[in-house]
């Protein structure tokens, strides 16, 4: 703003000295400082980098009198992320939003859901050093649709649909105040010894189930105990950049069992719309049960995820 009110000034002595020689007039003038004006941005706005990326992919596979035999196939997933960080003086304030969705058919059978997420992450911090600072985050994830388990009934043979999750079925929460090393742009990791987890299941059927740790019929459980988070960004080769999220979070009341949230994605440029994308997601939550299909509960295990993507891209900004 110091910049434009400067600007104006500037022009306006110069109008006041060339108007008394005739080479200027008031249109002229007002045509200048307008085109000025339209250049600067305010201040408060030149201490936020923000941008958004758009990425949509569709694939269809059809056979007709395919000899090696086969089922026409189709599938389409979308992904948004937007970012918007501030940094001023020894104050910091990054902002993240992902909301991914995708789906995909398999010959005669309907449209079934692939990919489905919604993570929203915000994180404060004061400088304590170059290298350090107090951080305060909170992170909530979920997802948009209904989500179902397709098995074979081995009795019957024929396929069994069981419904899992849902819109905030579950839903996690989590609220930390902690410490952050961030040595260079690249790295950082985040170590919470006041962490906060809730997670949220509201959905009837599943809460009656004690589904994702909650208690039988309640929506909702909450856990105090240590939380880190870390982060890496660098590329890897020409175009190619390899990015990774790791999530830890311990219970003070059961301190042998950690829940752990860790994403990897690669990206591959081909150039400015064409980006190739390989996500890896690895998942254990010891509240997550798993059963057999006669119902039997087996415990936790390992859950993971692998998605690949060829697809146009659109940066928003």
């Amino acid at each position: 703003m110091k910049k434009v009110v400067f600007s104006a000034m500037l022009i306006f002595a110069n109008y006041i000295s060339f108007a008394q020689e005739g080479k200027f007039n008031k249109a002229d003038v007002d045509k200048e400082l307008a085109a000025k004006v339209a250049t600067e941005k305010p201040d408060s706005l030149k201490k936020w980098k923000v941008g958004s990326l758009f990425n949509v992919n569709f694939t269809n596979t059809s056979l007709n009198n395919w000899a090696a035999g086969g089922q026409n196939a189709q599938t389409i997933s979308s992904l948004f992320t937007s970012y918007a960080n501030l940094l001023e003086d020894h104050h910091s304030w990054n902002n993240y939003i992902e909301l991914g969705y995708g789906q995909s058919k398999l010959g005669s059978a309907n449209f079934r859901k692939g990919d489905d997420k919604i993570i929203l992450t915000s994180k404060y911090g004061r400088n304590l050093s170059k290298k350090t600072s107090i951080t305060a985050l909170v992170d909530f994830r979920t997802q948009f649709d209904k989500g179902s388990k397709f098995e074979i009934d081995k009795a019957t043979g024929s396929e069994k649909e069981t419904y899992i999750s849902n819109f905030l079925a579950p839903a996690y929460f989590v609220g930390s105040l902690g410490f952050q090393i961030k040595p260079n742009e690249k790295f950082f990791i985040v170590l919470s010894p006041v962490t906060t987890k809730t997670t949220i299941v509201n959905s009837e059927i599943l809460s009656n189930a004690g589904a994702y740790g909650v208690s039988v019929g309640k929506k909702s459980r909450i856990e105090l105990g240590a939380y880190t988070n870390i982060g890496a960004k660098f590329s890897i080769a020409k175009n190619v950049t390899y990015q990774a999220n790791a999530n830890l979070f311990m219970n003070y009341k059961t301190l042998n069992k950690i829940d752990v949230f860790f994403d990897n994605l690669i990206s591959m440029k081909v150039n400015n719309f064409i980006v190739t994308t390989f996500n890896y997601t690895v998942l254990y939550d010891d509240d997550i049960k798993t059963k057999k299909n006669d119902g039997t509960i087996i415990g936790p295990k390992l859950q993971r995820k692998s998605v690949l993507t060829v697809g146009l891209n659109f940066k928003l900004l």
